[in-house]
């Protein structure tokens, strides 16, 4: 068993286009779109970004007023939020995919109110932001980051013989849009749902020469030369979006914000948590709890020491024996490292003769590179008390809340959007 203390103390080390008219339709209607053909979105004029790309300090600057937009607001009386069911802001240069989903959606009847471009704090790529229908003018908002897994940088409708990759992020993007609807329903509060898209794979500075195979590990990791990810930038953008293009009066708006990543989405709440201010009230790995990344983002959290109204919170849903499982399954690196742990005397000289070299006594469920051996052992200090916290699910660490569930991997961006179905983000316990 391990307190708060030990393990904090171990992890320091485009204009708008008008709705066409359309008939009401029930939510189930928009989860499959692929039953017909959806007519593209009407195109608009390019619509830049609602600030120019800013200097690391102007950053800091933006994201310290975003931060206090509604500290600033309740110094005055609460007004109404003016959003406008059914409109669409659309760039004319979004990919095609993402055209054809905002085509769909509105084919469907959804009422939502949505806006794409490109944003410079993602990296100058798409953002979409969707409020779901049936908004109280006179309620408060949540914000939602979700940050998405693996492939689903890519949008394109699910067709016979399409390989999952293609197809998946289109799901991901809808199973969100129904989580914004889901939890907006329950009558806690408007919901804002802000999904960024990732570069995917991109050349990476301490790399020569190569790329990540699969997911964009720089995602929202503000610094190298070439990489404009600022989650500051992003939220400052997003924003002036919300309150002065979507209607949204900054009296409604929040405080802190939720960040969510699903799967390989939850390296960018690492990236985030590096900088962050005490923007993010949670940080929600939907199965994306992998090595380093949300201990990793407790780790920053409790480094900065935040005051008490802009602490942050880890909240982990893990599906058991699933692949973000440190206890068990095929990344149970809480049970794996330690065995790396013990081994590495053995191998060490070998090692060091070698750092490529892949030792044929390597215990555990694969065999690893001498550097990737030497990391383990080296960083094991860290993140032993984290290990032995997740021995009993977090229960007697502040800050960190777990959820375990038989939910599957690909179900989890609906099932738990925003925190739904997890008691401890209800807005009455903490969000």
């Amino acid at each position: 068993m391990v307190g708060a203390a030990a393990l904090a103390l171990a992890c320091s080390s485009g204009s708008a286009q008008e709705p066409l008219a359309s008939p009401s339709a029930p939510r189930a209607a928009a989860a499959e779109p692929d039953r017909h053909d959806a007519a593209a979105p009407l195109r608009t004029s390019p619509e830049p970004a609602p600030s120019p790309r800013q200097s690391p300090p102007q950053q800091q600057a933006s994201a310290k007023a975003s931060a206090d937009v509604s500290a600033q607001a309740r110094l005055r009386a609460p007004a109404s939020s003016t959003i406008k069911p059914g409109r669409q802001v659309v760039g004319e240069d979004a990919p095609p995919g993402l055209l054809d989903f905002v085509g769909a959606l509105r084919e469907a009847g959804d009422k939502g109110t949505l806006w794409l471009g490109k944003l410079s704090g993602n990296g100058d790529r798409e953002v979409l932001i969707y409020i779901p229908a049936g908004t109280d003018p006179d309620g408060d908002f949540r914000l939602i980051y979700h940050f998405h897994g693996t492939y689903s940088e890519h949008v394109e409708r699910r067709a016979e013989g399409l390989k999952k990759r293609a197809w998946v992020g289109w799901d991901r993007l809808q199973q969100t849009i129904d989580g914004a609807a889901a939890l907006q329903a329950q009558g806690q509060g408007n919901v804002a749902l802000i999904y960024p898209f990732s570069a995917g794979k991109r050349m990476e500075p301490e790399w020569e020469g190569w790329s990540n195979k699969a997911y964009d590990r720089m995602w929202m990791r503000p610094g190298p030369k070439g990489f404009s990810d600022s989650f500051a930038q992003l939220d400052a953008e997003v924003t002036e979006l919300l309150t002065g293009k979507l209607g949204v009066h900054p009296s409604r708006m929040p405080a802190q914000v939720t960040a969510e990543g699903h799967s390989a989405g939850g390296i960018a709440l690492w990236n985030i948590a590096r900088h962050d201010d005490g923007r993010v009230a949670d940080y929600l790995f939907l199965d994306a709890g992998f090595h380093l990344w949300a201990d990793g983002c407790f780790a920053e959290i409790q480094a900065h020491k935040r005051p008490e109204d802009r602490r942050s919170r880890v909240v982990l849903v893990i599906r058991d024996g699933g692949i973000a499982d440190p206890l068990a399954g095929p990344n149970a690196w809480c049970v794996d490292h330690p065995t790396y742990v013990d081994a590495w005397p053995a191998v060490a000289e070998a090692c060091n003769a070698d750092p490529k070299a892949k030792p044929k006594s390597a215990p555990g469920r694969g065999k690893l590179r001498c550097d990737e051996w030497r990391a383990i052992a080296e960083g094991w200090p860290a993140v032993e008390a984290w290990c032995e916290g997740m021995a009993d699910d977090m229960r007697d660490v502040d800050g960190v809340v777990v959820h375990r569930t038989k939910v599957t991997h690909g179900d989890q961006p609906r099932a738990f959007f925003g925190g739904l179905g997890i008691p401890e983000m209800r807005p009455d316990t903490g969000n």
